[in-house]
């Protein structure tokens, strides 16, 4: 029986005696009264009636019900989730890289509750201390890696930190239209839907802004021109830079172009596809020079060491002009996100008071919990460890992949990694992956005598692609164990998909 935290008397004694409205026992009394009613309501809150509650009360706009029993969360650690039943989740995806250090990480905790006890809120337009030496952190690694000096700004989510970047955009280039990746996320705020690719995202919600213009990603496993990348001379590259060749092309002439920007994640977190490392330079190169457009890299699920670099534009040559940050800058704790630009771009007396602003941007709880992330970040070796943790991950999905028929093809670039379920023509399978993720949430696997589930994230054009970004302190047993526990789960997906195929069977 799951039952919702009590408020402590001891708690509710200390507030009344800090409070003068009402006499001290007249204020015990009405908390002791708000306490019983709670105490007889929460011992009847069981599963089934919080499930109940799920149905009657929440809006499913959200994507809590792209499953069809969404677990019920009690507890984490580390890269394990509890829930209300005594379930053990191997969570791969930490939150859609949301936590990269780990639930619960202790060191980053407690700097959040010193916060709490100090200054826990404060007004936006003031500065506070946490606010500026994070700042300084973040600029002072872009400039150590790039030689750029910037500045940055906050906000309160990815979306909203994209809002501004793009807001920088246009007070730059005063252009509205930005190219952007096919198979990109840069969030469903109406701001940001024209830049997110799914047609889904924005079909009942038109256009808010100038749709972005789309180009196809260097997705090879998947290939829009149906290319092969042995031969492809990377084919795709190539399009991009013809389609600003020619007026008649819509886009652009040899002197002017409507789009101001182009917008990459050089690892997409969609389907976690990583293009070949050539993929940017040429055609970055040749848009900055000849049509002046700005680069803004969405770091926001591939920053922060994901893939073995701090920036993961690090490993594919080019340096953006813009960057976000957001999920793991304050490892799931808060929702404050950032925006590095360029210092002309966001120069004092040209990107003025009241550009960029929200409520809670400069939250002390937020930039407190960014400031210990960062802090403990740098202080690990991630540049050597998570290459290597990432290399024997790989290795270990692809003697999967050698042993069960519905795997087409893994790819990783440090730890962050997919796997994708095509039949041995490329053909995809759809819906695969979702069918996999509820496999692994909705089954008990045996794993060395213990009882395990996992949480698989899903992607690809065809949701058939699982992705993989587990937090970046995971042992090596721990990625053996996600391994004996996935095999089991492509085990009875193999019987689904491919009924006919020999397969090795679960480990």
């Amino acid at each position: 029986m799951t039952e919702i935290n009590q408020f402590p008397l001891t708690m509710a004694e200390e507030w009344c005696e800090n409070t003068t409205e009402y006499p001290l026992h007249e204020q015990l009394e009405k908390i002791s009264v708000l306490e019983k009613e709670k105490l007889d309501s929460s011992t009847t809150i069981d599963s089934q009636t919080l499930r109940q509650i799920d149905q009657e009360y929440l809006c499913w706009g959200d994507t809590v019900h792209y499953q069809e029993r969404p677990i019920i969360v009690t507890g984490c650690k580390g890269g394990l989730v509890f829930d209300d039943e005594g379930k053990s989740y191997i969570d791969t995806g930490m939150w859609h890289s949301s936590c990269n250090f780990g639930y619960r990480n202790p060191e980053i905790e407690s700097e959040v509750t010193k916060q709490l006890h100090t200054l826990p809120q404060a007004n936006g337009d003031f500065l506070h201390r946490e606010k500026l030496l994070i700042a300084k952190q973040v600029v002072d690694a872009m400039y150590e890696r790039t030689g750029v000096k910037g500045r940055v700004s906050f906000n309160v989510g990815g979306a909203l930190v994209v809002e501004d970047a793009l807001k920088i955009i246009r007070k730059n280039t005063r252009k509205n239209k930005v190219a952007v990746m096919m198979g990109g996320y840069h969030g469903r705020s109406l701001g940001t839907l024209n830049l997110s690719s799914s047609h889904r995202y924005r079909q009942y919600f038109n256009e808010f802004s100038e749709r972005a213009v789309m180009f196809p990603f260097a997705n090879c496993a998947q290939c829009f021109y149906e290319k092969e990348r042995e031969t492809c001379d990377l084919y795709c590259e190539s399009m991009i830079r013809k389609a600003f060749s020619n007026e008649f092309y819509g886009i652009a002439s040899e002197t002017s172009s409507e789009v101001g920007a182009i917008v990459v994640e050089p690892c997409q977190g969609r389907g976690y596809t990583i293009p070949p490392r050539d993929f940017f330079k040429g055609f970055i190169s040749e848009l900055r020079q000849k049509h002046g457009l700005l680069v803004f890299d969405d770091e926001i699920q591939v920053g922060m060491y994901r893939t073995g670099k701090l920036f993961a534009f690090e490993h594919f040559g080019f340096v953006p002009d813009i960057i976000t940050l957001s999920k793991s800058f304050t490892n799931g704790l808060s929702p404050v996100s950032l925006v590095w630009a360029r210092e002309d771009l966001v120069a004092p007396d040209f990107f003025t008071p009241g550009h960029a602003h929200s409520n809670f941007a400069n939250h002390p709880l937020g930039t407190a919990a960014a400031l210990a992330t960062w802090r403990y970040m740098l202080a690990q070796d991630y540049e050597t460890s998570v290459p290597a943790k990432g290399l024997y991950f790989l290795t270990k999905l692809k003697e999967l992949q050698a042993r069960h028929s519905c795997v087409y093809s893994v790819d990783g670039l440090g730890l962050i990694l997919n796997m994708v379920f095509a039949d041995e023509k490329g053909k995809p399978y759809k819906g695969s992956a979702k069918l996999a993720a509820s496999i692994a949430q909705d089954n008990d696997f045996i794993w060395k005598d213990q009882s395990w589930r996992m949480i698989l994230q899903t992607g690809g054009y065809d949701l058939n692609v699982l992705k993989f970004a587990p937090y970046l302190d995971i042992s090596y047993e721990e990625i053996d164990c996600t391994i004996g526990v996935l095999d089991q789960v492509l085990h009875k997906l193999d019987i689904l998909l491919c009924p006919t195929a020999e397969t090795a069977g679960a480990i």
